[in-house]
C-alpha cells in the first residue's frame, strides 16, 4: 500500500477493533503541530479506559488488547511500497481474534511481531571531559541512564539532553534539580560530582493521551568540560569510532542501519524496523499499570539479524541514535525486557526533530 493510507488505515483499527474513543479536539492540536514534533492525526483515539488519569484501576495481570497492541509503518515488496506494522506486547493478545480482524482490514498487508512488555531503559565512570554515552541521573536518584547529546538553549546556554525519565523522573523532579555524572547508582556524589542543573523537561502524559517524546535537558556549569561530536567505542578506555555529523538530520528509513554508544551494551549497530509507530505503550514505572504512557509517532529499532547482542538494554535509555554517516536519528527511550530472546526485543526511539523542538534546542 501506499505510505500515505497508514494513518486511515490505523485509524479505521483504532476505532473498529481497539474500540478507541474518538476525540476531535486532539486531532486539531496535532495537526497543527505536526511540524514540532507533536502527536500525529491519530492522536485523537483514544483508549476510553485511560480518559480519566484519576481512575483507580487495579493491576491486570492478563493482556488488554487496547494498550498490548501498537500500530506503525514497515517495508513493503517495492520501493513505494509499505505495509501494515502490527506491534504486540502479549502473547494473549497476539493469539486473540482481534488480530486476525487486523490482518482482514488490512487485507493481509500487515506484519504482525511479538515485540514483548515494553520498559524504560536505566544506566558507569566519572568521565572529563563529559562524553556522549556517560551514565547520568538526578541528585540522589536511584536509577541512572545515559547522556544522548549536548545542544544549546534558546537562551544560549550549553545543555545536556537525555529523557524525562532520566533526568526527570518522569515527571518527579523540580527545575533546578543538580544532576550528576557520573549517576549516584555509579559512586557519584553531591557536589562533586553536579555538571549542571535540571532546566527543562517535556511533561509525560498519561490517560491515554499521547506523548511525541520523552525527553529533558539540564544547562551544563561552565566549568564543566565536554566533548560534544565523538563517538566512542565499548573498550576501555574510550576509544573514538566515529563522529557526529550535527549538519543534518538522519532520514529515519525502513531497513536504515544505525548506531548508538550506550553505557550498558556500549557501541552497537542495528536497524529501523519500523516508523510512524503509534500508540506505543511504555511502563514509565515497571510494575504499575497507572504509569503506561502512550506514544506516537515513534521508531522502533531492532539488533541485526542474527545477532546475540541486543541492539540496547537497561541504562542505555537516553543514548543517541546515529546513522552510519554520524546524522542524529532519533533519542533512545524505551526498550523490550531483558527477559525476552534477543530477536524479539526491540527498541524504541523518539524521532530527533520532535526532540530538537519540542525543547527548544539547536544543536551545536
Amino acid at each position: 500500500m501506499r505510505p500515505e493510507s497508514i494513518n486511515d488505515l490505523q485509524a479505521t483499527i483504532f476505532k473498529d477493533v481497539l474500540g478507541f474513543e474518538d476525540l476531535p479536539f486532539l486531532s486539531k492540536s496535532s495537526a497543527a503541530n505536526i511540524d514540532v514534533g507533536l502527536p500525529s492525526p491519530v492522536a485523537r483515539y483514544v483508549d476510553p479506559i485511560l480518559i480519566n488519569p484519576m481512575t483507580v484501576r487495579e493491576p491486570q495481570t492478563a493482556g488488554r488488547l487496547q494498550q498490548d497492541v501498537a500500530l506503525g509503518m514497515a517495508a513493503g515488496t517495492g520501493r513505494d511500497d509499505v505495509r501494515l506494522a502490527v506491534l504486540v506486547q502479549t502473547h494473549e493478545v497476539l493469539e486473540s481474534d482481534a488480530v486476525e480482524r487486523i490482518r482482514r482490514i488490512s487485507k493481509n498487508e500487515c506484519d504482525v511481531v511479538f515485540i514483548g512488555p515494553q520498559e524504560p531503559l536505566w544506566t558507569k565512570m566519572r568521565q572529563r571531559p563529559m562524553k556522549m554515552g556517560a551514565s547520568i541521573a538526578p541528585a540522589p536518584y536511584e536509577k541512572r541512564g545515559t547522556i544522548g547529546f549536548f545542544a544549546r538553549n534558546q537562551a544560549g546556554r550549553v545543555v545536556v539532553v537525555s529523557n524525562n525519565h532520566v533526568l526527570a523522573g518522569v515527571n518527579r523532579f523540580p527545575i533546578g534539580t543538580h544532576i550528576l555524572q557520573q549517576a549516584s547508582r555509579d559512586g557519584g556524589s553531591d557536589p562533586a560530582d553536579a555538571v549542571g542543573t535540571l532546566s527543562n523537561y517535556i511533561p509525560l502524559q498519561f490517560g491515554g493521551i499521547a506523548n511525541a517524546v520523552d525527553a529533558a535537558c539540564a544547562e551544563v556549569d561552565e566549568e564543566v568540560q565536554f566533548d560534544h561530536e565523538t563517538i566512542y567505542g565499548t573498550a576501555a578506555p574510550p576509544a573514538r569510532v566515529g563522529s557526529v555529523d550535527f549538519s543534518a538530520i538522519g532520514d529515519a528509513q525502513l531497513d536504515l542501519e544505525v548506531l548508538k554508544t550506550g553505557m550498558t551494551t556500549g557501541h552497537t549497530h542495528g536497524r529501523v524496523r519500523f516508523v510512524n509507530v503509534n500508540n506505543y505503550k511504555v511502563n514509565m514505572v515497571p510494575d504499575s499499570e497507572d504509569y503506561k504512557a502512550r506514544f506516537d509517532g515513534q521508531i522502533l529499532f531492532q539488533a541485526p539479524a542474527g545477532s546475540e547482542a541486543p541492539f540496547s538494554s537497561a541504562g542505555d535509555s537516553g543514548s543517541l541514535i546515529c546513522d552510519v554517516a554520524g546524522r542524529p536519528v532519533a533519542l533512545l527511550f524505551s526498550g523490550t525486557a531483558a527477559t525476552v530472546p534477543v530477536s524479539e526485543r526491540f527498541t524504541g526511539g523518539n524521532p530527533i526533530a520532535s526532540v530538537l523542538s519540542q525543547l527548544g534546542l539547536t544543536f551545536l
